[in-house]
Parts: structure tokens; sequence; C-alpha cells
């Protein structure tokens, strides 16, 4: 038995482990097989618990189940039929006590002062508080989502930071690894978009139907989003990467094309300032930083002859963006309620369930919500939910601000990219971006 446990460990310390796992959730989507790529996950996972003694087993699964669900599945209504939610409900079970269980066993390794010492502690603390507060005293229009949905914020955004920051063990190595595992997240997403664009995507008459880009876990605007806030990952390689700089460079361009290629405007405009940032980064800091000014230079020019030469073609082949324009596509009207909301119901929000409902049918176990951070905390939390992310983001800032590494950098970067994006969409109340984002915050409070 203690052979097996070092070498399991071995086994998920190393880069080979989040690699096993992106070919199984690659493979899984793409074939629309997956109960392959979730057992696999899982297996892992439960030995995880059942054999570590510390968290970092955990990161590529959490970071990687998500992007299982193929288009194909989550249409065909499988995952509603009884025998699938019986087998989530006894799966969810086994993992929360697999987690109860790994709590009790390294109890001794957690301290609650030094938890509420940490610099997010209270911003976290708050954050929660006011989502289980929301819509309270709505009394009237009061719904039992408002607290499935708040406890469901709650676990992915303040669970994720408590349970990392108390029970992950972290050293100078962890920061690549994260960034590893992000970076095979974009390639994976990357991939999964090109394949559907190889059969899945309906594009009439050389223009692409936006409504038809859909990956089951997510539509245009989530693939995109999720794309455009790991995009700094690909230049923080390129940007440290003595030997694979210029592939981590090259690999990011094809990225941020495929973030063109999901015709998601809020993605587009966040990814193209994003990008800018990191390649002017790339070309004054790190070891390539020669390279990746020829490349960077390189690549503006023949970027914009391109577009002069080709533009007939890539004007139609991304119409929806130039018939769209600066089109509001319905956000005006949406904040309009969320400020309404919130007059009426200033202290807590009216309540997650509360928001403004359009003609179309969005996901049945997620409420509508208003395509704006600041708007969905007012609307749904009132005043206490936007002071408390008001607070959370001044402590985020401050930290990332108090660190001086490439690391601290890159990875805020990710966390403005996915504000940036949360300013026009949802990304911030999708739930799995926000697993990555508290993992980032955790691993550059605790590793600088």
């Amino acid at each position: 038995m203690k052979n097996i446990k070092f070498k399991f460990n071995l086994l998920v310390n190393s880069k080979l482990y989040p690699f096993i796992l992106f070919l199984s959730v690659l493979v899984s989507h793409s074939l629309s097989i997956e109960l392959f790529g979730a057992t696999v996950i899982i297996a892992f996972s439960i030995l995880g618990f059942l054999f570590c003694d510390d968290l970092k087993f955990l990161i590529s699964p959490l970071v990687f189940f998500i992007f299982i669900f193929s288009e194909k599945s989550v249409a065909s209504g499988i995952f509603y039929t009884k025998p699938y939610l019986i087998a989530i409900g006894f799966v969810s079970v086994l993992l929360i006590s697999l987690i109860i269980y790994f709590f009790i066993k390294h109890k001794d390794n957690f301290s609650i002062k030094r938890f509420i010492s940490s610099k997010l502690f209270l911003g976290y603390a708050l954050l929660s508080c006011s989502f289980l507060c929301n819509g309270l005293f709505n009394f009237n229009e009061y719904e039992i989502g408002n607290i499935i949905f708040a406890v469901a914020l709650i676990a992915s955004i303040g669970f994720i930071y408590f349970f990392f920051y108390s029970f992950l063990k972290t050293d100078e190595s962890l920061k690549d690894y994260i960034l590893y595992v992000l970076y095979l997240t974009s390639i994976l997403i990357t991939l999964q978009l090109y394949i559907g664009y190889l059969g899945q995507f309906a594009i009439d008459n050389g223009k692409i139907i936006k409504e038809s880009i859909k990956l089951g876990w997510g539509m245009w605007n989530n693939i995109g989003g999720m794309l455009a806030f790991l995009l700094p990952v690909h230049f923080y390689f390129a940007t440290k990467s003595h030997k694979l700089g210029v592939l981590f460079y090259f690999s990011g361009i094809v990225s941020y094309l495929a973030i063109v290629l999901t015709l998601s405007r809020s993605s587009l405009l966040t990814a193209t300032f994003i990008i800018i940032i990191c390649a002017l980064i790339s070309c004054f800091k790190g070891t390539n930083k020669k390279a990746n000014r020829i490349i960077t230079a390189s690549i503006f020019i023949l970027g914009i002859c391109g577009i002069i030469v080709l533009w007939n073609k890539i004007s139609v082949i991304l119409g929806d963006y130039l018939a769209r324009g600066f089109d509001d596509n319905g956000r005006f009207e949406i904040y309009e309620h969320g400020i309404l909301n919130f007059l009426d119901n200033p202290i807590f929000g009216g309540g997650f369930s509360s928001c403004y409902v359009l003609e179309h049918q969005f996901i049945a176990f997620l409420p509508y919500r208003y395509h704006n951070t600041i708007i969905q905390m007012m609307a749904t939390c009132g005043i206490f939910g936007l002071v408390s992310y008001i607070i959370h983001r001044y402590q985020t800032i401050k930290l990332i601000l108090s660190k001086r590494s490439l690391f601290s950098l890159f990875s805020g970067l990710c966390i403005l990219s996915m504000l940036l994006c949360s300013l026009l969409d949802n990304h911030f109340f999708n739930l799995y971006p926000s697993f990555i984002y508290s993992l980032l915050l955790v691993i550059i409070e605790k590793t600088e």
C-alpha cells in the first residue's frame, strides 16, 4: 500500500498527470462519451483524497471537469434523466464525504487564526455573506432559487479559496504548475472550438452563424470569455521559457484567433486589449525579449497586410461582427431593470431569482443574470453586496500589486481579463471560471 501511495503521489505531482486528464477530456468531449472522462477524473479525485496529503492533485480535476460536456449530449437532455441524476447525486455525496474525510484527516494542518489573518479573508467573508442575504427583505418575490444559487456561488468562490488556502502546500514549483494546467485548458478549449468548426457549427454562404457556436458546456460568449481569461498564460511561458518561448507565443496567437471565431464581441474587445499588454511585456521582460520583438513586429505587419488583402473574405466569414457593430443586444434594457430592482430593494437587493428574463429560455438550473458584475451585485444583493464586492476587489488589487514577479503579473492579467469580460457578460457568476479565479488568488498570496 505504501508503494502504491508513493507512486500515485509521484504521478499527480508530475506534469504528466494534467496531460492525462487533458487527453481524457478532449476525447470524451469530441466523441460525446462523457462517462469515460468523468470516470477518469472522479477516480483520480477519489484516490487523491485517500492517498495525498496535499490538494495539488485536485487542481486539474477541478479545472478540467466542466469541459467534458459536449453539445450533442447536453442537447439530448440525457443528463436530466433519472439514471444520470441518481449517479450525479451519488458521486456528489461521495465527494463531499471525501472532502470531510480529508479535512478531518489533516485537521492539524488547519489553523483558523492563520486563515482569518489571510489578506483576502475579509472580502471573501463579506462577499459570501452578501450572497446568502440576497433578496432578504424582498419577501413577496423570494424564491428557493435565491438560496440555491447563493450556496453554489459560495462553493465556487469562497469555499475554493478557504479549502485550498488551508490545505494546499505551496512552493515555487506550484506557480508554473497551475499555469501549465491553465495552458492545457486553453489549448483544450481552442481544440474543441476548431473541431466544432469541422462539422458541428453552421456556416451559411461563407458566413458563420453565431447561434450555432455551442460546445455543450458553454456557448459563444462562454467560450470566448474562457479563452480571453486564459490568454495571458500563453505569454507567461513565451516570456519565461527560453527554449520553447516561440511556440508558446504562437499558441497565444492561435488562441486569440479562436476568440475571434467565437464571434463574442465582449471577449474579442477584452482579448485585444489583453494581448497588446501581454505582447508588450514579452518584448521587454523575460528571457526571449529579442525574439518576441521580432515575432510581435512580424505578426503585426502580416496581420495588417492580411486584413487588407483578404478583407472581402474576412468580412463575409466574420459578418456577424459587422452586422451587430456596437448594438447593445438588449443589455441596456437589462441594466435598466437591474437599477430599478436595486432602487426597489436597496439594502439586500431583489434576490438572484428576480432578474429580468428575456424571451428565450435560459439554462434551467441557473437564474438569468444581468451581464454586468456591478449591476448584478446591486440588483440582487443591494448595497451590502456592492460594498462587499468593492472591499473584495480592493483587497485583490492590493494583493496583486504588492507582488513583483512574472507569475503575479500574468496571473493578475488573467483575473483582469475575466473581470473586464464580466462587465458585459456573466463570467464571474458562471461558477466554473470562479474556481480558477480563487485558485490563482490562493497561489498568488501563498507562494510569494
